[in-house]
This record gives structure tokens, sequence and C-alpha cells, in this order.
């Protein structure tokens, strides 16, 4: 194994930005802020346009998961917050958002897909309300709205090569 000198160039640094800037808010706000530190982790790309291109797959791949993290939270308080409805219905929904995200030629949003999920589905407190769900799937949006920000100014734009 080799070791390099450590690299910390902008993208790092703006990745850092976005974390501080949602915990900041997310503290004022009285709401956690992992999810949509996640969601801005995973959206900050290398190019504006990269950011761009994945936010919109991480919005799309959210949209899904999220959407079936309600349908779970429905199912577990309809059967009374059994444990059998994590052990049979979240690994039902896994395989119908992969299904689901690759049938609209999303595949590079699974994993996102599949993150929002189970983050949503697995870390709601005994005796949450809907709206705990729906805020988590809010939470999603902002951070990548706050990556979209934070690497617009001074982000490396793709340059498309002139024809000879």
């Amino acid at each position: 194994m080799e070791f390099s000198a450590p690299r910390v160039g902008l993208r790092t640094l703006k990745t850092g930005l976005c974390v501080m800037v949602i915990i900041i808010a997310f503290h004022f706000l009285h709401r956690p802020p992992f999810v949509a530190c996640l969601a801005a982790v995973f959206a900050m790309r290398e190019s504006w346009e990269n950011t761009l291109h994945y936010s919109k797959i991480r919005l799309m791949s959210n949209s899904v998961g999220g959407s079936l993290a309600l349908v779970y939270f429905i199912i577990r308080q309809e059967g009374h917050n059994a444990p059998w409805v994590s052990m049979v219905v979240l690994p039902i929904l896994v395989v119908i958002t992969i299904v689901v995200l690759d049938s609209i030629n999303y595949n590079n949003g699974v994993i996102g897909g599949l993150a929002a999920l189970l983050m949503i589905s697995l870390t709601i407190p005994l005796g949450a309300t809907i709206d705990y769900v729906f805020e988590r799937i809010v939470d999603t949006f902002i951070g990548v709205l706050i990556a979209i920000a934070i690497n617009a100014p001074g982000a490396p734009r793709d340059v498309e090569k002139a024809d000879d």
C-alpha cells in the first residue's frame, strides 16, 4: 500500500461547508441533520454539471425511497409496530425500490434510494407521526439544494471539446 500526501481541495472544503451549514440550520430548526447531511455529501461532486446530474438522480431516488418509507410507516402503524413488519416488509420494499428505479432508468440512484428508504424507515421512533417521515423526505431535498448552492460558486465547469 502506497500513501500520498493528504490533499484538501475545493470539493473537500465545500463538502465540509455543506455539512456545517446544515448542522447549524437544523440546530435552529430543532431537527436532526443526519439525513440532510448525507444527501448533501452524496450530491456534492467535482464539477457543477456533475453536481446537477447527481442531484437530479439523488432527488429522484430519494423520492422513490422516501415514498416507500412512507408506505412502510403506514404498514408499521397498522401492524401495531410489530417486529415482523421490518423483518418482512422492509426487504420487500428494498426489492421494489430497486425494480422501480431500474424500470425508470435510474440505476445510478439505487444506492441512494435504498439509503433513503432504510435511513428513514429504520430511524422512525416509536410514537412518531407521519410528519416524521415527511420531514425526513424534505430533509433530503434540503441537503441536495444546499450542495447545489454551495458548489455553484467557483465550481469547475465541464468543458466541451471543440471539433477539430
